[in-house]
């Protein structure tokens, strides 16, 4: 920590490089993220990842949401790689008010159900979910469930499909082996695992780049903003 450090790093639809020198630091990034947006009575709920932090940070969000009283929620998944299991089952509750929220299954036959479970604040708000190619793990529990369940629209690209469990063992020559025992199903039994989550609605382009009215000095227009195509459907579907 403190220390300099140069990274040479390049940009999609850049052809040179560039260094960059950054100072080493512990870095905390929130996993929650929400707003009103200015379009009409609806909230956007953005979950990046599931971590230690995530069920506090989203627990107190949907406590001040819900007191807006939104007609409709967008809640992005896109890119969330998952994480903790416990807190993708906390969150897939909020909507659905009783019932599996995803089943374990190991090689032998054996099925270990995860159930609903806390206060359901959700479960009558007008939900759409975006997901895409990055959308991972727990976050396609979430998205699963809610899918099965009829809670909301899944919006977006056909996810990672990441629904296995493995345990790591540690072997006496200090070697090591990370192994496959068991699998994620959605609560209408659909596997997880390398099968995904495919959108009610497919959007095979998500974001539309921007560029400048006038190239910079290498002649080329620079990016200089973003058209979220994925937020502007999922506004259309809530106001149907």
């Amino acid at each position: 920590i403190g220390t300099k450090v140069t990274l040479t790093v390049t940009h999609d639809g850049f052809e040179s490089a560039e260094d960059v020198e950054i100072i080493r630091d512990t870095i905390n990034i929130p996993t929650i993220d929400w707003k009103m947006l200015d379009t009409g009575n609806i909230a956007y709920l953005h979950i990046s990842y599931f971590n230690q932090d995530t069920w506090t940070d989203f627990d107190k969000a949907v406590g001040e949401m819900m007191k807006k009283n939104p007609d409709g929620l967008i809640l992005d998944l896109r890119s969330n790689p998952g994480g903790f299991l416990e807190t993708s089952i906390d969150v897939a509750s909020e909507w659905v008010k009783q019932g599996t929220i995803v089943k374990e299954k190991t090689g032998d036959g054996k099925e270990q159900i995860h159930k609903s479970r806390g206060a359901h604040r959700m479960a009558n708000l007008k939900t759409v979910v975006l997901v895409d190619e990055g959308t991972a793990s727990g976050s396609e529990i979430v998205a699963g469930a809610l899918q099965d369940y009829g809670l909301a629209t899944i919006v977006g690209k056909k996810t990672y499909g990441k629904g296995s469990v493995q345990d790591f063992e540690v072997l006496s020559d200090g070697s090591a082996l990370k192994i496959t025992i068991a699998k994620w199903f959605t609560p209408k039994d659909r596997g997880i695992d390398k099968e995904g989550i495919q959108p009610d609605v497919v959007m095979e382009e998500m974001f539309i780049p921007i560029k400048s009215k006038t190239p910079n000095k290498e002649g080329v227009y620079e990016v200089v903003d973003v058209t979220d195509k994925g937020v502007e459907k999922a506004l259309e579907i809530l106001r149907q």
